[in-house]
């Protein structure tokens, strides 16, 4: 007969993850370390979590999917057509601040969940996937003589992303002791000098 899993032995796992992860990394964890802190053997662990990977799903799914949400509502609710720099400068500036003070929320209220998903390859490359395709779209809405379906567009686009990305980390891991809203000032600056350079880009696109 097939024991019964409780849910609140589940939670305890995932609460040892949960400091596991955050101070040693996903690679650097150890599911004995987990089963330990949670007071059962590893043997009952793997009943509730098929292995390490798993366990990272659960803990950090719920961070990926807001993460992901805040990026989809800007793409949903973007306008098109946008011709004039100044209009494209407005919606910029207000879909960065929104950016910003969604990131730094979630960096503020989930901290250890949000610094291990940054520095585990597989999610990691989730949001530079999302941030891809908020890029991609702003490109194809607002800058109609750009050929997204161009090699080189899309390599643009994904160096874009990883740049923004791997700034983004560092300046998480800088920044553990300070408060939000100067998280929030220095990400809307750091994303500001990025459309910056994918409004250059239109130029630069222009004459080639």
């Amino acid at each position: 007969m097939a024991q019964i899993l409780k849910p609140e032995l589940k939670e305890a796992i995932i609460q040892s993850a949960r400091n596991e992860f955050y101070n040693h990394g996903y690679e650097g964890a150890s599911m004995r370390n987990i089963a330990k802190a949670a007071h059962m053997t590893v043997g009952n662990l793997y009943r509730y979590f098929e292995n390490k990977e798993d366990l990272a799903d659960a803990l950090l799914s719920s961070t990926i999917d807001k993460i992901d949400k805040i990026i989809t509502g800007e793409i949903q609710n973007l306008p098109t057509n946008i011709s004039n720099e100044q209009g494209r400068s407005a919606e910029f500036d207000a879909r960065i601040r929104r950016l910003s003070m969604g990131f730094a929320h979630i960096f503020e209220t989930e901290r250890k969940e949000f610094m291990t998903l940054i520095r585990h390859q597989r999610m990691a490359d989730q949001v530079v996937t999302s941030i891809k395709r908020i890029i991609t779209v702003m490109v194809e809405r607002w800058f109609s003589q750009v050929d997204l379906f161009d090699r080189r567009t899309d390599m643009i686009t994904s160096m874009l992303a990883s740049a923004i990305f791997c700034g983004l980390v560092r300046l998480f891991e800088d920044s553990q002791d300070s408060a939000q809203e100067e998280i929030e000032w220095m990400i809307m600056t750091y994303l500001n000098l990025f459309t910056l350079m994918i409004s250059a880009g239109e130029l630069h696109y222009e004459k080639k």
